[in-house]
């Protein structure tokens, strides 16, 4: 049944059950994997998540379900299910539906080409990327990962107060995951793009090529006496810095006591040349949308400012116990889950100068390009972190020596405080993203 139709029916059954207010979440994500493994296609996938959840009114409490079902017969198990939730919550913070208003932005996220991308190009792709792996250079002795993906994905939101809000969007990615040997020690590398719009500006042969090249880097890595160093990490390592900064943003962490930023808003917490943004409205980023979970339309919001908190990021439940307007942040997970808060694309301003020209004008310091162990190794709430890394030694402004075994330690808001510059080379790949950042010093265990 169309979710339209579909959801018509259900809000006309739902008056019946006594549902003053009703909305309808339905979201679609339809894939499809290829992977090769010595020039055979070892894995092809086709995989459909769809379902939607149910939100009712019901006297003064919000009742909710979930169905992957959408048809007639499912009707009366959600209304059913949302009637026995609503009563019998006991405490509830007070909850409204959205009422829809006209000020949404404007997103082109779809490709159509895409979206029809053929297996037959997936695969021939896929294998184009094991051979260039394998003949980029002869230590390469496994190609451990080799895929080829595309999605689309599909969100609408309806309900009794007017909002009707529909978004499709699409992606394709190439991913390579290479092993290199040399003398008895083994490397591995690894890398992936993606587009939004057409396949052919992936180009699957850097993909392998610059897989292959980090991996073969890293080979004779030694590593270095415990010590404090300036480090430069680059720009995914410093993504995933970002991100236990980004989780202290979160209204919803604020209001559990789960931030350390609780009650610094309008206070100095970085560095001056630290500007912090959430830009859902993007061309081009992953993450971008004209609406969020609830349908409140998004917007850029500046975080941080040369430094100083200005933001955290709200749905409209939190922004409300602070007095404060959602920033369009409210998210889902997936249609089962509750409304919570999360980024669309928050990234770190860059800065002017290459991440070649940072290693130029460093004398002495280490080159992060792999942290291992983040989900034990970072205190999101704190902001603390012990994590595995590799990388290269700098030597009078070039990278010299492969290095590993080494722990690098520190807690990301003293980080914040001490970035001497930012490199240019930010690239949106996600809902967090940093560019390559030079802090000052930090401790090193090693040998």
């Amino acid at each position: 049944m169309d979710i339209y139709e579909f959801q018509k029916r259900l809000f006309e059954k739902g008056k019946q059950y006594g549902f003053s207010e009703m909305e309808v979440f339905y979201s679609s994500n339809k894939s499809t994997t290829v992977s090769v493994q010595n020039t055979v296609v070892v894995d092809y996938k086709i995989a459909e998540v769809l379902g939607l959840s149910f939100r009712g009114m019901y006297m003064d409490k919000l009742g909710y379900s979930y169905s992957e079902n959408i048809s007639e017969e499912s009707i009366d198990y959600i209304l059913k299910e949302a009637l026995e939730n609503a009563q019998v919550i006991e405490v509830q913070d007070e909850e409204e539906l959205f009422e829809s208003i006209e000020q949404y932005g404007s997103v082109n996220a779809y490709s159509e080409s895409l979206a029809n991308l053929s297996v037959e190009t997936m695969i021939e792709s896929a294998l184009q990327m094991e051979k260039t792996a394998h003949q980029a250079d002869a230590r390469v002795k496994q190609v451990l990962e080799c895929n080829v993906s595309k999605a689309v994905y599909e969100v609408s939101i309806m309900n009794t107060k007017g909002l009707n809000c529909h978004s499709k969007s699409s992606s394709a990615s190439a991913v390579v995951y290479v092993m290199a040997s040399e003398d008895e020690q083994a490397a591995t590398g690894f890398y992936f793009d993606f587009t939004l719009t057409d396949f052919a500006r992936l180009d699957v042969n850097h993909i392998a090529k610059t897989a292959v090249a980090e991996a073969v880097s890293k080979l004779g890595a030694v590593s270095l006496p415990s010590g404090s160093y300036p480090i430069i990490f680059r720009y995914d390592t410093a993504t995933t810095l970002l991100g236990s900064l980004v989780s202290n943003l979160s209204g919803e962490n604020v209001e559990k006591g789960l931030s350390k930023l609780q009650h610094k808003l309008n206070e100095k917490i970085a560095g001056s040349n630290i500007d912090l943004f959430e830009d859902p409205l993007m061309v081009g980023a992953p993450g971008a949308t004209t609406f969020d979970a609830e349908g409140f339309p998004t917007r850029k919001t500046i975080l941080i400012k040369s430094g100083t908190l200005l933001s955290f990021l709200h749905n409209r439940k939190t922004a409300k116990k602070v007095g404060a307007q959602s920033t369009g942040n409210a998210s889902k997970h997936s249609y089962r889950s509750t409304i919570a808060v999360g980024p669309h694309n928050v990234y770190l301003k860059p800065g002017r100068r290459s991440v070649d020209e940072l290693v130029q004008s460093t004398e002495e310091g280490i080159f992060i390009i792999e942290l291992q162990g983040t989900h034990a190794g970072i205190n999101s709430v704190s902001g603390d972190f012990s994590l595995y890394a590799g990388g290269f030694l700098i030597e009078n402004g070039k990278l010299t020596k492969p290095v590993n075994q080494i722990t690098v330690s520190g807690n990301i808001f003293d980080l914040m405080n001490h970035v001497d510059e930012l490199a240019n080379d930010l690239i949106i790949r996600g809902n967090i993203t940093a560019p390559s950042i030079k802090v000052n010093r930090l401790a090193i265990s090693g040998q």
